[in-house]
């Protein structure tokens, strides 16, 4: 009987042990996946790997979860509605209750960011199936990638490309995250962190103010962790799909000069291209139809944000940490478009690039065929393709000066009116 007891323990202590194992290679293996700007060259392709915090801010949210468990529901539910749908109310109806119209614009920049951030929260939610679609379209290309100069371009050019995005969005908002507190501590009166109205009186005692602070602050630091789903999935896709143009070019490119292979065989390699461009404007369709109405969200309150907040900073801030606060958060505005514009702006560069690619294979002295069909890719490569917001606004780097121009315009108006 001893000699099972002693056997059941140490059964359990080798499991308990084996799990804390994988768990902490699990998360060096995050580490290196989210934070490490190197790469071995020769790695596999693996363009999944990329929205790894893209899932990851989603399972935090009680989302995206394999588990079907009844808590999981409850915390998704409860997320909905205290964060989701509560925190952007509560913010809103403070903003009749200021006083004075610092209160309100500095109320009123919040606001937008968290309303547009609920909004895209569920417009997002609705297009879960259609991105897992998107990473099987991509899977599919990866397995195309066997060059050694295409693995290495994969590696270089996309996968460390992606972890540079990831750590300026995690700096960015980190920064805002504590230039706020600081702003807060910094106060000398009792205040909120941010002007909003609760079905108590927050400021009755200690408890019931560190109840509606506590709230608050957990409440914001999940929205930013939607936002961060939210804001990286447009530059990280984009320069994804980016990538594989190139890496379609690459492949396309060396068509014909295998002298080993026949002229079949430069055929065969020829229809694969054509398939993976087939593909590649399917995962751009899926992406248009994701990006209709997030990305549209996003340009209209990053315009507004941006106005607002410079004009916060030139006549209302009246303290150090409160222009630092406020000269963060300008900044966190404009890297939410930014990165999403220019990698916009790369994959039309990209797309444009490709019959030229097509027109490098080896197509003299191939089969009529071949010629035929290398004519018909070359007329398909040629229309132009960029991704657009709500079908009006292209998500380009001339977007992006447009919308910091209709920010200046926003700001002179106010500025005259004052």
């Amino acid at each position: 009987m001893q000699k099972a007891s002693q056997l059941i323990k140490q059964t359990t202590t080798n499991f308990l042990a084996d799990k804390l194992r994988r768990r902490s290679l699990l998360c060096k293996d995050m580490g290196k996946r989210f934070f490490i700007f190197k790469s071995d060259v020769d790695a596999r392709a693996d363009s999944v790997a990329c929205f790894d915090i893209f899932w990851m801010c989603w399972k935090l949210m009680g989302i995206a979860v394999n588990s079907k468990k009844w808590y999981i529901t409850l915390y998704d539910i409860s997320v909905n509605i205290f964060v989701n749908i509560y925190y952007p109310i509560h913010l809103t109806i403070g903003l009749f209750l200021v006083p004075t119209v610092a209160d309100v614009l500095k109320n009123l920049t919040i606001n937008i960011t968290d309303v547009a951030c609920s909004t895209k929260h569920f417009l997002f939610r609705c297009k879960l199936p259609k991105i897992r679609e998107i990473q099987r379209l991509l899977k599919e290309l990866d397995e195309r990638v066997v060059a050694p100069d295409e693995r290495n371009y994969f590696n270089t050019g996309i996968r460390n490309v992606v972890r540079r995005i990831m750590l300026i969005f995690c700096a960015s908002y980190a920064a805002d995250v504590v230039a706020s507190a600081i702003e807060v501590l910094t106060k000398k009166e009792r205040e909120l962190r941010y002007p909003a109205w609760f079905p108590f009186d927050w400021s009755a005692n200690r408890y019931t103010y560190y109840a509606a602070v506590l709230y608050q602050t957990v409440g914001v630091s999940l929205q930013i962790t939607q936002n961060l789903a939210h804001d990286t999935f447009a530059p990280v896709s984009l320069c994804v799909m980016a990538g594989q143009v190139r890496l379609l070019g690459m492949r396309v490119s060396k068509v014909g000069y295998d002298m080993s292979k026949t002229l079949i065989e430069h055929e065969r390699d020829l229809n694969e291209c054509i398939e993976d461009h087939k593909k590649l404007l399917k995962i751009f369709d899926l992406l248009q139809d994701v990006f209709w109405y997030t990305q549209l969200v996003q340009f209209s309150s990053v315009g507004l944000n941006i106005c607002l907040t410079a004009v916060l900073m030139l006549l209302f801030v009246d303290n150090l940490f409160t222009y630092i606060y406020y000269t963060a958060y300008f900044c966190s505005m404009a890297v939410e478009l930014l990165p999403a514009c220019y990698y916009g702006s790369k994959m039309q560069e990209e797309f444009q690039n490709l019959p030229y690619a097509i027109f490098k294979c080896n197509w003299i002295g191939q089969r009529k065929s071949f010629q035929q069909n290398l004519r018909i890719f070359t007329e398909l490569s040629k229309k132009q393709f960029t991704p657009t917001a709500g079908g009006i606004i292209n998500i380009h780097l001339t977007s992006f000066m447009a919308t910091c121009k209709m920010a200046y315009s926003l700001y002179t108006v106010l500025m005259n009116m004052k």
